[in-house]
């Protein structure tokens, strides 16, 4: 399937997800601290407490991978999701910071199972929802 210009491998990426999810608050927590560590001048733009704001990651990942498939048809979850994270200060700059620490994230979970291939459909799967939730920033 394509997803904007990039070829993803539906089933590999959902078959993936399926094993983060399984420990999705650890998986969650790595990510961010990944993020604050790679780039602390981001921590301030979340609250305190990130318990919420995990919960709602997690959520919202396990949504666009679950129904990835017709994302390009129907982007309106997605792009409320960019909107609304323009509203709270996101700019462009801060989406190859995130996708980074998410790639990582997946990589450590996923161990040996992290594959060139998969790597590769994680990156064009990100990269076309980041640019998805940009068009509604861009617009907002």
């Amino acid at each position: 399937m394509e997803l904007g210009d990039s070829p993803v491998n539906i089933e590999a990426l959902q078959s993936s997800w399926q094993q983060v999810d399984a420990i999705g608050p650890q998986a969650v927590e790595y990510f961010y601290d990944h993020l604050f560590e790679a780039h602390p001048e981001v921590r301030g733009m979340f609250a305190a407490d990130l318990a919420p704001q995990r919960e709602r990651f997690l959520a919202g990942l396990a949504r666009i991978v679950t129904n990835v498939e017709t994302l390009v048809a129907d982007p309106s979850f997605v792009q409320q999701l960019g909107a609304h994270h323009a509203r709270l200060g996101v700019v462009a700059d801060h989406y190859p910071v995130a996708g980074a620490s998410l790639l990582a994230t997946l990589e450590h979970f996923l161990g040996d199972g992290w594959t060139p291939e998969l790597a590769q459909t994680w990156t064009a799967a990100y990269g076309a929802v980041a640019d998805l939730m940009l068009s509604a920033e861009a617009a907002a």
